[in-house]
């Protein structure tokens, strides 16, 4: 909910009730017939409320007072002044209750974000713990090349188990 378009028009009123009093006082005393309030826009965009137009700025509206007795003067001045703190009161007690509900809620998602943190230790907490190694960790190093240790040579048997002729076998059998 945004009050500051409200709480500027309040405010707005409040000045513009000041300022009424204090031309009314200000002519009183000063014996002149009339006063005018000028509502003016500045160049920036500000509005100013004076009782002399400002140079540069847009006149968007004005007041005419007629001055009274001194007294009723003063006693108008004062309302506008406790009128304008009365304002100032209400606005200032909404700045701050908006400003507590924005700690509340700071607050209050501060203590769900907590308790989600909980929650998913508590998840993780009561998941079994599965770890996979891979195989270069588990051998991080290569592995040495297998080379064969040197032998000595086997004695060859021959290929033919039969008797051979012209070995002397032969002629041994022949007789």
């Amino acid at each position: 909910m945004d009050l500051s378009s409200p709480l500027r028009h309040a405010a707005a009123l409040a000045a513009l009730a000041l300022c009424i009093a204090a031309a009314d006082a200000a002519a009183s005393e000063a014996g002149a017939a009339e006063t005018r309030i000028y509502q003016q826009r500045t160049a920036d965009g500000r509005i100013v409320l004076t009782d002399r137009p400002v140079a540069g700025a847009v006149t968007q509206r004005t007041w005419q007072t007629a001055p009274k007795d001194a007294d009723a003067a003063r006693q108008r001045r004062e309302e506008a002044r406790l009128d304008a703190l009365a304002v100032n009161e209400r606005i200032q007690r909404q700045l701050d209750t908006e400003h507590e509900q924005g700690l509340a809620l700071a607050r209050q998602q501060r203590a769900e974000a907590e308790t989600r943190l909980v929650a998913e230790q508590a998840r993780a907490d009561a998941a079994p713990t599965v770890v996979y190694v891979p195989a270069f960790v588990r051998r991080p190093l290569p592995r040495r090349p297998h080379i064969p240790l040197p032998r000595p040579p086997r004695p060859r048997m021959p290929l033919h188990h039969g008797p051979q002729r012209g070995s002397g076998m032969d002629d041994l059998r022949s007789r």
